[in-house]
Order: structure tokens, then sequence, then C-alpha cells
């Protein structure tokens, strides 16, 4: 009589214990990655009424007997992941990206060095690529956890430097205008050793200057280069007076039509035109950028040992790439534009694969730490085998079944009802035994 009690109040805790797990199934149904739980039952311990005998065909024996078993309930067998991929929701983040398989990424705080024991290095697993780039240049989530993959080998993924011409911009140029020694004949101005006539004198500085621009580009010292005028600024030419004794003089760029380390010097000569044999006061060189060679670029090649991914320095500056933008393949690889829009390889994401996922356990977010079943653990590049491959510019949704989880709460709730019945039935009986005393 009250091992039905027993048994009912046993099925209470299992029922309300998958209630708990459909519940979380729910509340995570717009969670990134979430895995869906499943509920198993098993039946509880059980006491023999008749224990199990053989039969024995001799004259006068008996035949064998089953065992007469009652059980007390049932209780929870196992509560267990499905892991299988969810659908695939898109993005306005290019850094953003899912795996499309069974993988998963290798997250957690700073593994100084690289490495290939994953279980020993106490990182975690995870199934949501919300991937950023920090301040110091390294590949996050946003958890704050560094990710891992296989960084660039050295002196590779250099990208091609392309050649460019020279240019500098001069301030503080003195022009000279000199008027016509008689009437009718032209004023002149005189520039970088190239004279024009102009109409003007200087009290009308600007346009003579502007005549000059108009008329000297054609002159044989400037071919093969460009010349802008920029406009005057005024320049100290004696700091010993009070005030400053200040000029305005004209402005000018010089940009190389071509390109290559040539032009570098045919700037520096057009320059020293601009300056004369004696610098005025004043004159000065700004901005002054050299030209380059084309050079090739070297492809890119990655290590096979994991560690953080990190942009890469600079060979010809010493100084780690400014990018702007990024993005991540199929097979992991992770690139971003510099300002020459060229096109930069920071690393390439590892997958790991699990040969058992349901020996991992869940921790804190969206975390997975590596338990004592799961069996082996490797990495694998992405695109080359069944731990698939990444699709940026996706999030994984979670693969709950909102309709699979809404008939599971009926049957749940049914078999809850129908334990609580049994407690209800006992307790009438239990109250039928003690009423026959009176």
């Amino acid at each position: 009589m009250v091992r039905s009690m027993i048994a009912g109040v046993a099925g209470l805790k299992a029922h309300q214990s998958k209630m708990d797990v459909i519940g979380n199934n729910i509340a995570n149904v717009n969670t990134w990655g979430f895995k869906g739980y499943a509920y198993n039952f098993k039946d509880s311990m059980y006491t023999n009424t008749f224990n199990s005998s053989g039969g024995d065909v001799t004259a006068g024996a008996y035949g064998g007997r089953n065992a007469s078993q009652v059980g007390y309930g049932s209780q929870v067998s196992s509560i267990s992941n499905v892991f299988e991929t969810g659908a695939p929701a898109p993005s306005s983040r290019p850094m953003d990206c899912m795996i499309d398989g069974t993988g998963f990424f290798l997250v957690g705080p700073m593994v100084n060095g690289s490495f290939t024991d994953i279980k020993s290095s106490g990182l975690s697993l995870s199934r949501v690529g919300i991937f950023s780039v920090d301040e110091n240049g390294y590949l996050v989530d946003d958890q704050r956890s560094y990710v891992y993959g296989y960084a660039l080998v050295d002196g590779t993924g250099i990208p091609e430097t392309p050649a460019t011409g020279a240019s500098l911009t001069m301030r503080g140029v003195k022009p000279t205008i000199t008027k016509g020694q008689n009437t009718g004949d032209p004023n002149t101005i005189t520039i970088a050793g190239v004279t024009v006539e102009t109409t003007y004198d200087e009290n009308d500085m600007v346009k003579a200057v502007e005549d000059w621009v108009d008329k000297a580009l054609t002159n044989a010292a400037f071919d093969g280069y460009t010349i802008e005028y920029n406009g005057f600024t005024q320049v100290t030419t004696d700091d010993t007076t009070t005030p400053p004794t200040t000029e305005s003089r004209p402005s000018f760029t010089i940009k190389a039509n071509g390109t290559g380390e040539a032009t570098t010097e045919g700037v520096n000569d057009i320059m020293e035109l601009f300056q004369g044999n004696n610098a005025p006061v004043g004159f000065e060189v700004r901005d002054q950028v050299d030209g380059k060679d084309y050079i090739a670029g070297i492809p890119a090649e990655f290590s096979e040992e994991l560690s953080t991914i990190r942009i890469p320095i600079d060979p010809t500056t010493g100084q780690r790439y400014q990018l702007e933008n990024y993005s991540i393949s199929e097979d992991g690889t992770v690139i971003g534009v510099d300002e020459q829009k060229r096109v930069i390889a920071l690393g390439q994401v590892a997958l790991i694969s699990v040969q058992n996922p349901n020996g991992l356990e869940k921790t804190d977010g969206y975390y997975y730490t590596i338990g004592d079943n799961a069996g082996e653990v490797t990495d694998v590049k992405p695109s080359t085998g069944p731990t698939g491959r990444i699709l940026g510019g996706k999030l994984e949704m979670a693969n709950v079944d909102l309709a699979n989880e809404f008939s599971n709460i009926i049957t749940t709730q049914r078999g809850f009802q129908a334990n609580s019945k049994i407690i209800t039935v006992t307790d009438e009986m239990l109250q039928e035994l003690v009423s026959m005393k009176r």
C-alpha cells in the first residue's frame, strides 16, 4: 500500500525535472548556438515478491517460476544535449560567423605560446561566433575570451607593395616680380628659375602666382610632374622684432606623375629649384612622401600548432597593420583590409572535433568544458572534414523545436497529473483502512 505512494512521489519528482528541462529549452529559444536538452526516464529499483527459479524435470519435481517484482516509480535516466546544427540567421556584422558542421570554436584566457594538447590547455569550447578585434589586435569573442586558431608563419602573408610616386609640399617659397623697364613692357614673375610674363605686380601677388602656375607647367623642367598651388601662408622672416616680421608667401605641392623610387630624386631636384641656392628664411618642406617600386606579395601560410590570432606586423614600418574592415572565409581565414585597400591575413580559426559531444559539460554563458567522457579532442582546419565549414555574416540559432516542446509540456503535465492521482487514491485507500477500526 505504501509503495504506491512512494512510486507516485517519485513520478512527480521525475516529471517536475522534465518540466524544468522543457522550460529551459523554451527560455533559450532565441539564444545563439543553444543546444536543446532531451530528458529520459528510467524505472526505479524493484523488490521481488517471488524470486525466479529454474524448473526440474525429474519425477515429482516442479517447473520453473518467473520473478514477481514491484517497482518504486520512475526517475531520471539522463539529460543529454541534442547537438544538431541550428538554422543560420543573417547578421549585419561581417565578423559574426557560425559553424556549419559538428565542430566547436576554441576560446578562453590567454595562453602564451603555441600548443597542441587541447585538454590540458584549460580552454573552453563554443558554438557562438560573435567575434571582433580588440585594442591590442587580438581576435576575441563577446565574452572577452581569445579565439584560438593557426597563426601566420613568419615571413608569409605579406601583401604586395604597390608602386607609388613621390610628393612633397613646400611652404615659404619666395617669388620675384620684376617690373617692365619701359612703358608697355610686361611685368614678370620668377619662381624656381622659371620666368613668365604677368600683367600683375607685387600688389596683386596672388594673381601673379596663378599666372606663373598656368604657364610654368609647360616648361620642360617640370615635365612628368604636377605642381599644385595651395594658396598663401604667413611666414615669419624675422623674429627679433616686436611683433615678428611676417610675409605672405605661396605654398606648392609637387607630385610625380609616374611611380617608383626614381621619382623621389626627381621631386627633390624640383624642390631645390623652388628653394634656390640660398633657402629663404621661412622656407620649409612638409608631408614628404618617397616613391616606391612595386614589390610582389608573399602568400599566407599558417602554423600547424594552436595559438591566439592577432593582426600581424608590417615589415616595412615595424608596426601592426592599420586595418579597417574584417571578414572570415569558409576555411576560417580571418582577413582585414588596410588603408591602401590591401587584403591582410590575420590567421585561421580552428575548429575542434569532439568524439563524444555529450561528454562536454556546460558552464556559464555558452561555453563547454571538456569532461572526462568526451573522448578524443582534436583540432581541425575548417572545410576539411565533418567538423564543417565557417559561414561568415551569420549566427547559429537555437535548435529548439517549439512544436515538440509544447507537445512535451502536454504529455509531461498529464504524467504529473496521473502520478498525483496515484497519491490521492493511495491516500483514500489508507483512509479506508484506518476507518475499518471504528
